[in-house]
């Protein structure tokens, strides 16, 4: 290696040497050369030049100098990918939404509704990621809940509404296929269509097996805690967790043809509450995640399908919006609480840094499963970057290299130069 560099320097410092020479003799270069090579032999015969210009060139400032930042670079000429590192804030409020890799090239709006009807999810954010040429789009939905309400001897049936003085939305039960196919027939478009789906591995199907457990005996606790004395009570009964992997064909708003790979996670639980003589049946259940990649056709999808991935891969929601959710959902529960849910306050910008005044990063932490979810399904290689963070990477990928908050996913040995290259944990 020693050999190598000294190679590199030697040649370098000629190539210096000359440069520097040309340019100052201001002749014509053929008649120059013999000048030129001579004194270059006799700059580099000097004592200690070699090893003073190995010391300068391989110098860490002059290192970092060198390095070829992303605006220098021509991305087309690498058969890798690029992307930034990035934080994404609520426009409403100014509070960090989430983390993402964004593609280089690629444009990412951030949507937030603030007056989702729920006390545990107060507000639905949407990251819409478009590609270069606008032909590919990824939404990426943060968690929105539900509740489907009965009592067994069905005097009180189940009925779809949005109740605004307990503020809770009531929707029937639906499990993570069929959220997407209401997606795609309604939401999201119409006459949506599932052209092919991808079945989950049965350690997958455990592992939401036990978070579902989890959801149900922490609710009930909760529930037997708080309004046991009240003569409130709550006996589990069940819970579910499931996951749809699936591609879709559907009818776009503008009246276009699309594909669309769709991902969906859900959570529900199921609990029985004895009152009046009769039992209620109460099933709580939440939209974890929904993630859609859409095109026209697919070989758009399978030209953007790396970038997808890695999104997908990084998508991190943050705590401070976890936290903002939180407190404004404790104030809607104390408004609800005291019969003053028509005198909720809209969340605006100074609210929200009201709240945050009081957040405390180390006294706060929000269950991180849900932002952990795709590691279940997909397989992948995470690597801490230079700043201590990671960053999940398919195991396709074959090296993934760092300049500051840009990375480059691609071949060993291919990205620019002075890049650092990560390695997997």
């Amino acid at each position: 290696m020693n050999n190598i560099k000294k190679s590199t320097c030697l040649c370098f410092a000629v190539v210096l040497l000359l440069t520097g020479c040309s340019r100052a003799a201001g002749e014509n270069p053929d008649e120059a050369s013999a000048d030129v090579y001579e004194q270059a032999g006799q700059e580099l015969s000097q004592p200690g030049v070699l090893e003073r210009t190995e010391q300068e060139i391989f110098q860490p400032d002059t290192l970092e100098q060198a390095k070829q930042e992303i605006s220098q670079i021509d991305t087309s000429e690498y058969s890798g990918y690029f992307g930034t590192y990035t934080t994404l804030t609520d426009p409403t409020t100014g509070v960090p939404v989430m983390d993402a890799v964004l593609p280089y090239g690629w444009s990412v709006q951030v949507q937030s509704d603030w007056s989702f009807v729920s006390t545990t999810n107060p507000c639905i954010a949407s990251v819409l990621f478009t590609s270069p040429d606008q032909k590919a789009m990824i939404l990426i939905q943060t968690p929105h809940d539900y509740l489907e309400a009965y009592d067994t001897s069905g005097l009180f049936p189940h009925q779809d509404y949005i109740d605004r003085e307990t503020y809770i939305v009531h929707l029937a039960y639906k499990n993570a296929g069929e959220v997407l196919d209401m997606c795609f027939n309604g939401v999201l478009g119409t006459n949506g269509t599932v052209v092919s789906e991808t079945s989950v591995p049965d350690e997958v199907q455990s592992i939401l097996d036990q978070v579902a457990q989890t959801y149900l005996t922490t609710l009930v606790n909760g529930i037997n805690e708080v309004a046991g004395g009240y003569g409130v009570t709550a006996q589990a009964s069940g819970s579910e967790g499931t996951v749809s992997v699936r591609r879709y064909s559907y009818t776009g708003s503008d009246g276009q043809s699309y594909l669309a790979d769709a991902t969906a996670l859900c959570v529900a639980a199921e609990y029985v509450s004895p009152s009046y003589g009769t039992n209620f049946v109460n099933i709580p259940w939440t939209v974890s995640a929904v993630m859609v990649f859409t095109a026209q056709d697919e070989e758009t999808l399978e030209k953007y399908r790396e970038q997808y991935e890695m999104i997908c891969d990084n998508a991190l929601v943050r705590n401070e919006f976890n936290y903002m959710k939180h407190v404004y959902g404790s104030y809607i529960r104390n408004m609800v609480m005291q019969q003053q849910a028509n005198s909720i306050a809209a969340m605006t910008e100074a609210q929200a840094q009201s709240y945050m005044s009081d957040y405390d990063s180390s006294g706060y932490t929000s269950d991180d499963w849900a932002n952990d979810w795709s590691d279940y399904i997909y397989d992948r290689n995470e690597y801490t970057t230079s700043d201590g963070g990671t960053i999940k990477v398919d195991t396709d990928v074959d090296s993934v290299y760092q300049n500051g908050d840009e990375f480059y996913f691609g071949p060993e040995g291919s990205a620019p130069y002075g890049w650092e290259e990560l390695t997997p944990n």
